[in-house]
């Protein structure tokens, strides 16, 4: 049989959903589609970070994959990602499907993220459109989990909403009664490794957030606190007696000094006991962090 060529013709979209990229000790479930003559695409991700187990026979760091559970669980997350919140953007026209990956995951680590703010779709379809994709898409941005994007900054007056409506509003009772009774959870948030100044020279550093926080289900109230750690890329993996150390100093400033905020609607369920995962709840902590009152990371109160 012949060899047969496929090419791009003017009315041509691309889609996939649920693909599974490796990068490193992340794997990066990915909806996305791309219509190559006008370049816009349209994805939303949901990350995954391998944990690391210390081989002892050779003493080499090995990395725990996901499991077919926990795949699921973030292919369904990225599939609601990307029907209520995806990114859309103008991209290059007739990329290569590797081009097309690269520039997702580019876009992830240094621009929109993982998943868009509210508002933006109207900006890309008009109010009779079925946002089916083709020629017509929507556009949007976001926070990501690998390199964190913390920029997307909305003007005052403008039509979007930005990702994360963390703070309780003024006129709101936040139950802190009911939210300090709660278990307390601890989350570790590893950073993308930066460029950055340390001793007078410029290396790759790496950031750690360690997170202590208490959460209610049902309202979306929740109190968090963190200790961060900076160090050189070179010096690896913390030790497990650090890493204790920092969570007890998250959860000593859980207890003194705390941040309330109230996690968005559609994410809440991800305060239950026995959530699968807490990704979502994650970003929408770390979007408070990184806001940076004062030009500090928001770790307590």
């Amino acid at each position: 049989m012949p060899s047969l060529t496929t090419y791009y013709g003017p009315s041509t979209v691309i889609t996939e959903q649920g693909v599974w990229v490796a990068d490193g000790t992340r794997r990066i479930c990915i909806f996305y589609t791309y219509t190559p003559a006008t370049g816009i695409l349209k994805y939303a991700a949901c990350v995954y970070r391998c944990r690391p187990c210390v081989n002892l026979s050779d003493g080499q760091t090995a990395y725990i994959e996901p499991t077919t559970q926990q795949m699921e669980a973030h292919s369904q997350t990225a599939g609601r990602r990307f029907e209520m919140r995806p990114v859309i953007f103008q991209s290059e026209t007739d990329m290569s499907y590797e081009e097309i990956i690269k520039t997702i995951r580019h876009e992830m680590c240094h621009g929109f993220g993982v998943k868009g703010p509210r508002g933006m779709r109207k900006l890309f379809y008009d109010e009779d459109s079925d946002g089916s994709g083709g020629a017509d898409s929507d556009d949007s941005g976001g926070a990501d989990s690998d390199g964190y994007s913390s920029g997307d900054i909305v003007s005052e007056g403008s039509e979007l909403e930005f990702l994360t409506d963390s703070e309780p509003a003024e006129d709101s009772e936040f139950d802190w009664e009911k939210v300090f009774s709660k278990p307390t959870r601890q989350i570790r948030y590893i950073g993308t490794t930066c460029i950055e100044s340390y001793q007078g020279k410029k290396i790759p550093i790496d950031r750690e957030f360690f997170i202590a926080m208490k959460g209610v289900k049902k309202t979306g109230e929740l109190i968090y606190a963190a200790a961060i750690s900076r160090r050189p890329s070179y010096m690896g993996v913390l030790e497990d007696d650090a890493v204790r150390e920092h969570f007890k100093t998250a959860v000593a400033r859980l207890e003194k000094a705390p941040v309330a905020m109230v996690v968005s609607d559609e994410y809440r369920h991800q305060l239950k006991s026995k959530a699968p995962h807490r990704e979502d709840v994650i970003y929408e902590i770390m979007d408070n962090i990184m806001s940076r009152p004062g030009g500090r990371y928001l770790i307590k109160a």
